[in-house]
């Protein structure tokens, strides 16, 4: 519900706003949103990968939708959605929004068991969790003076070889996943942070030394 401020705001996103296509919702096309450079970040990362979000009172859109910005193509994952009161009543949201860097290629495998119709034995093997293309993002983990195991840099601190890869909930990654980038270059899904936002959640990526699958069928990858 909304008081009459909410539909005269809307009107300022119907004449304004960023025409987008929420992706993971049909293609729903009749979306409007306003979004700001982070203004105060000085690293080039954060300025370019996190922004500032409004939404109209009626938006479709929730925490871990994916949506194109139809002017730039460029797609972003919602992160935060913070209604904004009036008297009571929801006027607009307020929300961060986050640029998806993964290469429109990668997919997720999902390793499993399967017997070999000659040996019987059983094989290990993947299978296709999530075709290409996979939203979300990834960054960087850098710890400051925890040790850890890692490329020791200046100052002290320590490097870890991991990554935050942001994805939305309903791709239903869990441990042990792989993310393909590219034929050589796969991460494995180490562990899962689910509390974090409601619709998305944080896998840390390590480096996955197991072997390499070459494709054999549609749906399944055999070492």
């Amino acid at each position: 519900m909304s008081s009459g401020l909410g539909p005269d705001i809307k009107e300022v996103y119907d004449e304004l706003g960023v025409d987008i296509t929420i992706i993971n919702r049909d293609n729903i096309t009749e979306e409007k949103i306003l979004y700001d450079i982070n203004s105060q970040a000085t690293k080039p990362f954060i300025r370019e990968h996190h922004l500032d979000c409004t939404f109209h009172y009626l938006t479709n859109l929730n925490v871990g939708d994916v949506f194109q910005v139809t002017e730039t193509e460029l797609c972003y994952m919602v992160m935060n959605k913070t209604p904004e009161l009036f008297e009571n009543n929801t006027v607009e949201y307020n929300g961060i929004i986050y640029l998806c860097n993964i290469p429109t290629t990668a997919h997720i495998l999902r390793p499993i068991e399967q017997r070999d119709l000659t040996s019987y034995d059983m094989i290990n093997g993947w299978t296709v969790l999530e075709n290409a293309p996979v939203y979300g993002v990834l960054s960087d983990r850098v710890f400051g003076s925890q040790i850890e195991e890692g490329q020791l840099i200046q100052g002290g601190q320590t490097q870890v070889w991991r990554i935050d890869c942001y994805l939305p909930k309903w791709y239903d990654v869990k441990p042990l996943d792989r993310l393909v980038i590219s034929p050589t270059e796969y991460y494995k899904i180490e562990s899962i942070q689910s509390y974090y936002y409601p619709g998305a959640i944080v896998a840390l990526l390590t480096e996955d030394t197991r072997p390499a699958p070459t494709m054999d069928g549609d749906e399944v990858y055999d070492d």
